[in-house]
């Protein structure tokens, strides 16, 4: 801070206890094919909250759980049995309370609409990315470290100085000796930044703290330092999930709640003052209007966008570690088209009020620019329209370069890397770590193809079980290389892309190409509850628990029903649902 003053400290002093409340909140396979499907390692919310018990459902949340059930369970029955296989807990349960600091996208969203001439760039170009705390959890590790706490400050501190040069952009008061003015308008720049969620005493410490830096300092250096002192606050950075009335999170905190699991952006800045919160979310309808609403903000659509790079682990360009030498095509600048590509296709995809999976995930175009046309061995129309690819080889997402290079190695196609992707993220099967002492180094054997090599390395002993799953997934995707090239042989060999697998609802299946495989896979139920799982995990920050299953039993079925694949119909019975409403007290 440039100006740390004692009457700061005092301030902090009363800060400070928030910031340690919210730290407070803050081997083989297992299991069998039909059970819940939780990965290990896989924790139960953001860093600086500590997962609890969920709380016990009202009477009123078990009978409309009940009736929920029965009108699934009239509509389709064979599905609702489906449902239940997956999602079996009958009762469901309040999630747990906690404090959640806000993503990078929110604290840059949050900043823009609070500063919006302050704001200079991104906070990304500073702050470095959250780490995943596993290949599964988006969540990210949100947490403050020597790493990005350093970098967040700058970022205020750069704020702040430009607000220095025009403070009454910030404070509007006629004359800096207008002491009324000046907490009053300090008072509500606190509330603004807040979101609503203060009381007489805080709001009283920011005014005092102001008046007497407005003496001691001067008007511009005083509200510059009101500015890096707010954004720094925990109370800006951390999102209140902890406050209830009862079990029920109070309008501000649901509202607030609703719009940045949304939208990623604050109430304010989306078209819903803090101020009527009450209004928003306080009937049935009332909060339906609220999420069409949001969901309907191009804001909503970003993060869709961003919950589709995040599930398919699309890395930026230049973190391919695809191998020059091996792959000198794979140039930066294709690099930076095949994630162009990706980004594009799920723009144009997700475009629609009703986008549907199944034009993701089946798709035969694609917006291939003039540097992926070796890749695709096509002329392409145009980057800005879709170009029809060899549907004998392409069929949606993920056959696109982008997505197979972000799981291929430096210099093979890593097939088992690409099978636990596949196992994991895409079909949510139950896999462990390989057990301590195993030797996951495939060994080198020349005149054979990779295929060969996995099977000859996981056919038998402590690894048989896990290549169950994850060697098809692997083997479907042979004819791609590295760099998403289609090809026909390896090491001069034929690529064998057949598989059998006899884990989905539908039975047993046999394919012989990518595109066979994709076709049915995408369409089974296990591909479609995981995608509700993998949803789910997105845009609440946490795993789900048994507890949750009620509301993903309904987002399942509703999205699977008559094949409706309905993305943002599903996201609305997530945000209709008890886990945007309420809290269950620490147990």
């Amino acid at each position: 801070m440039p100006h740390l003053r004692p009457t700061e400290d005092r301030v902090f002093a009363g800060l400070f206890p928030a910031l340690l409340l919210s730290a407070a909140l803050a081997a083989g396979c297992e299991g069998e094919i039909g059970e819940r499907s939780v990965e290990p390692g896989a924790h139960g919310g953001a860093a600086g909250s500590t997962p609890v018990a969920p709380g016990l459902p009202s009477p009123a949340q078990t009978e409309a759980q009940k009736a929920a059930d029965a009108q699934m369970r009239a509509a389709n029955p064979t599905l609702f049995e489906t449902a239940a296989k997956y999602f079996p807990e009958e009762a469901g349960a309040s999630a747990p309370k906690r404090l959640f600091r806000l993503t990078r996208t929110q604290l840059d969203t949050t900043a823009k609409s609070l500063l919006p001439s302050h704001w200079k760039a991104p906070i990304g170009d500073t702050m470095p990315r959250d780490p995943l705390q596993t290949n599964y959890e988006y969540a990210a590790n949100l947490g403050w470290n020597a790493a990005n706490f350093t970098p967040y400050t700058q970022w205020v501190q750069a704020i702040a100085t430009s607000v220095r040069a025009t403070p009454n952009s910030v404070i509007d008061c006629t004359s800096t000796s207008d002491a009324a003015c000046l907490e009053d308008r300090a008072k509500k720049f606190v509330t603004r930044a807040f979101r609503g969620i203060t009381d007489a005493a805080m709001l009283d410490r920011f005014a005092k703290f102001y008046l007497a830096s407005v003496s001691e300092v001067g008007f511009p250096d005083a509200t510059a330092d009101l500015v890096d002192l707010t954004l720094t606050s925990p109370q800006f950075v951390f999102r209140d999930e902890v406050q209830t009335n009862g079990n029920l999170l109070a309008p501000a905190h649901q509202l607030q709640n609703l719009s940045y699991t949304l939208a990623d952006a604050p109430p304010d800045a989306l078209g819903l003052p803090l101020t009527d919160a009450a209004a928003h979310v306080g009937s049935p309808d009332a909060v339906q209007r609220t999420i069409d609403k949001l969901l309907a903000t191009p804001q909503a659509r970003e993060k869709l966008l961003r919950f589709f790079i995040s599930w398919l682990e699309v890395k930026e360009p230049d973190e391919f570690g695809i191998a020059a030498d091996v792959f000198p095509e794979f140039t930066p600048a294709v690099a930076q088209a095949a994630v162009d590509e990706t980004r594009a296709f799920l723009n144009h995809q997700l475009a629609s009020a009703a986008p549907k999976l199944k034009d993701v995930t089946q798709s035969s175009q694609s917006f291939v620019s003039e540097a992926l046309e070796d890749i695709y061995d096509v002329n392409s129309a145009s980057s800005t329209r879709p170009t029809q690819l060899d549907p004998k080889q392409r069929l949606g997402i993920f056959t696109q370069p982008a997505v197979i290079a972000s799981h291929s190695g430096p210099v093979t196609t890593r097939l088992v890397k690409r099978g636990v992707f596949f196992t994991r993220k895409v079909m949510c099967l139950p896999l462990g770590l390989p057990p301590p002492g195993t030797n996951t180094t495939l060994p080198e054997v020349k005149n054979t193809t990779e295929r060969k090599r996995v099977e000859s390395a996981t056919s038998g002993g402590v690894c048989a079980g896990c290549h169950t799953y994850i060697n098809p997934f692997g083997f479907m995707q042979e004819n791609y290389d590295a760099i998403g090239r289609w090809r026909t042989t390896d090491e001069g060999l034929p690529i064998d892309a057949s598989i059998k697998i006899d884990f989905l609802d539908e039975g047993v299946l046999m394919t012989q190409t990518p595109v066979e495989a994709l076709t049915a896979i995408t369409k089974s139920m296990r591909f479609q509850q995981c995608f509700a799982r993998q949803l789910f995990r997105f845009y609440t920050g946490r795993d789900e628990g048994p507890g949750d299953d009620p509301v993903l039993r309904q987002m399942f079925f509703g999205f699977a029903n008559a094949d409706q694949q309905d993305i943002v119909a599903m996201l609305q019975t997530l945000a209709r649902s008890a886990t945007f409403s309420q809290r269950s007290e620490a147990r």
